[in-house]
């Protein structure tokens, strides 16, 4: 009943094609679910052949076989030579892991999977979904520590990836032949529209994705030539394709879901000969990909889902059917290459010195076809694969050779980057040699629905010197525990200020693990940088709808020379209210008190830092926190909270290096932030 009320609440106030187009498309999906699973009786070579525009099951496998939308695989014979030693030993590695049955997903810790696998099973709890029909099973079940994402994952089968790769490498049977049985298991443990993983469209569209990239690397070995596996994969990838399409993940805002719908939609209909029901999926897929890929991603190049891991994702699902068409010979515009350029300029921008990214927003560790061996947070093969894909020069990396190929001419020096200002995002990246700023001065994303979203606007990310010092405290979980979901998403866990104990954009229910209220207007007041010093300074409206309205302002000010990061923060409003603003610190940042205002951080490695703060109205407060680098991994960390009740006040600190620091550093502060900063409450 609940769900229903909520379902009426929301569309309550669409306009009325809206509602039918959503009732529309409930009738499609429904009408699927059951004629469907009637498909699977009757679909044999001979009807999926004159389903495909084929003359017949043999013509359709030879088409089938030249339409790889994989340029790596089209060369694969130079694979082994163009990937480094290291990286083969890698890939081989974890093979073998795979031909053990272990895996290690969302956080789970190496995982052995029974025989045959329980693709219904939450492992990291034992919580199981029914084999019953999917439309009628729940997706979250708040009430129990259960994961969907775990049965989801598993069943994308990029897991089973290396397999297919050791295979390439080596030539060696037994890694084909263990994919094929884990695919052929995966048939029958999983009807068309029964159990978990026939929910969500955007991890059938992925498995589908998946599927194909095992069949173009291990085609060539017998058990994948056997005509009884061959007609069922066949089958199944159509049954796929035909789910994806009636099933299209359509939003009041669309966002990555659709996309990869699309994406994997694409695949399938250029992988299954691009003739009959496929060429429609070709033409209906491309041209909505095509529509959504300025939606979703403006022109300043960053996604609008206001996460890096996402934006990481969605610059996969965009460019992976863009590089399948150009393989099968289909135009791509320029334009859309631009437009991947641009999120390549982006990724090139928040990638700090030491390789990693902030992990701004949600974090899933979603990919589209991940082939890589790089650590979850370095997105540098992006880089180098859109690079390489729009050249087109060659890859460098081994993510990106396996997307693309051995081919092209040596890539061009990459320019130094710079700092810059994405307007339409809000982020603001300082940087200078080894420093890197990373702030979040934009809306909360999503069109202002929040999905991916936090409520971290002000708040910012900080390397010095090459070392990570202050952190985003990431994503850690969704529906496996809601309550640390919204811990994660909400305003306190972020270095930026609270006001009256509120959140900056709201949260209308605890249970909407999806959904911020658009509160928080962001505000770029000030931006300017040099070659010595970048300044930013912004503000928000989230607080202006208190009874007595607050707005927030802060600066942030890099002085590159001396490696100084500025942080002042003022507040425009009267009346007394209760502030707090915490900065949390990298989990190998060792913090202690020197003296009265000033803290010694201790990274593992490097040069120490002092963290000074001006304002003697602040309580200070060493706390515990945490920090996850990847979805379902927690580990802990010190955060330092400043807090007061009362008139409004500043606060201002700077983190600096040690050494060259001054005899009174809270003197010195103070002098300086009152000549320097525009922000209310700061002494001129």
């Amino acid at each position: 009943m609940t769900d229903i009320v909520d379902l009426a609440r929301r569309g309550w106030n669409k306009p009325p094609k809206v509602i039918l187009q959503w009732v529309w498309r409930q009738l499609k999906a429904r009408r699927a679910a059951k004629v469907l699973p009637s498909y699977d009786f009757w679909l044999n070579g001979r009807t999926l052949a004159t389903a495909l525009g084929a003359d017949d099951f043999d013509d359709l496998l030879g088409r089938i076989e030249k339409s790889c939308p994989f340029p790596g695989l089209r060369d694969a014979r130079n694979l082994p030579g163009a990937l480094s030693a290291a990286e083969r030993d890698t890939v081989i590695a974890r093979a073998q892991r795979v031909l053990a049955r272990e895996v290690d997903l969302l956080g789970s810790g190496p995982e052995e999977l029974g025989q045959p696998i329980d693709w219904c099973q939450d492992f990291k709890t034992g919580i199981r979904w029914p084999m019953a029909p999917s439309r009628r099973l729940p997706v979250n079940r708040l009430k129990e520590s259960c994961d969907i994402k775990v049965p989801w994952d598993l069943s994308r089968l990029q897991w089973l990836l290396p397999a297919g790769q050791a295979y390439v490498l080596t030539g060696d049977d037994a890694y084909a032949d263990f994919a094929h049985d884990i695919v052929e298991e995966w048939f029958i443990g999983n009807p068309i529209c029964k159990g978990p993983n026939w929910i969500c469209p955007m991890d059938v569209a992925l498995r589908a994705v998946s599927m194909l990239w095992l069949f173009h690397a291990c085609h060539r070995a017998d058990t994948w030539k056997e005509p009884g596996f061959l007609e069922q994969l066949v089958k199944s990838l159509y049954l796929h394709g035909r789910f994806v399409v009636a099933n299209l993940e359509w939003a009041d805002v669309n966002g990555n879901h659709l996309t990869a719908d699309l994406a994997g939609l694409q695949l399938i209909g250029i992988s299954l000969g691009g003739a009959g029901g496929a060429k429609k999926w070709i033409d209906l897929s491309w041209r909505l990909l095509t529509e959504e890929f300025p939606r979703q991603v403006p022109d300043d190049g960053v996604t609008f889902e206001a996460s890096v891991p996402y934006h990481r994702l969605i610059a996969e699902l965009f460019l992976l059917p863009a590089v399948a068409r150009r393989a099968a010979g289909l135009p791509v515009p320029q334009d859309y290459w631009q437009r991947l350029t641009a999120m390549a300029g982006f990724t090139a921008a928040y990638t700090g010195p030491d390789g990693r990214v902030p992990i701004w927003g949600d974090a899933d560790d979603g990919r589209a076809l991940p082939l890589g061996n790089q650590d979850i947070n370095d997105h540098r093969y992006l880089l180098d694969l859109i690079g390489a894909a729009t050249t087109p020069s060659r890859a460098e990396t081994g993510e990106a050779i396996w997307w693309l190929g051995t081919g092209g001419k040596k890539p061009p020096a990459a320019a130094n980057p710079v700092s810059q200002a994405f307007e339409v995002s809000g982020v603001h990246v300082m940087r200078g040699g080894a420093d890197h700023v990373f702030v979040d001065a934009g809306p909360v994303g999503m069109a202002g629905r929040g999905g991916h979203g936090h409520n971290d606007c002000l708040s910012f990310e900080a390397c010095l010197m090459g070392r990570r010092l202050i952190v985003d405290p990431g994503a850690y979980v969704y529906t496996a525990d809601w309550q640390a979901r919204n811990r994660f998403r909400a305003t306190a866990a972020h270095n930026t200020p609270e006001v009256d104990g509120q959140e900056i954009n709201r949260m209308p229910r605890p249970e909407w693990l999806w959904v911020l209220t658009d509160d928080a207007k962001p505000e770029v007041r000030h931006w300017s940088t040099s070659g010595d010093v970048d300044l930013l300074v912004a503000a928000h409206s989230g607080y202006r709808r208190l009874k007595s309205p607050v707005t927030p302002v802060r600066g942030v000010m890099l002085e590159k020379s001396t490696h100084r990061l500025f942080v002042a923060d003022g507040f425009e409003g009267t009346g007394e209210h209760a502030v707090r603003t915490r900065f949390t610190f990298a989990p190998d940042v060792r913090v202690a008190a020197a003296r009265p205002g000033v803290w010694r951080l201790d990274p593992a490695e490097g040069p120490a830092f002092l963290m000074v703060v001006a304002g003697g109205d602040w309580q200070a407060s060493e706390e515990d926190g945490e920090f996850s680098p990847s979805y379902g991994v927690k580990v802990p960390t010190r955060v330092i909270a400043f807090s007061r009740q009362g008139p409004l006040l500043p606060l201002a600190l700077v983190v600096m290096p040690e050494t060259g620091a001054p005899p009174d550093p809270v003197r010195w502060l103070e002098g300086v932030v009152a000549g320097r900063f525009p922000v209310p409450g700061l002494k001129r």
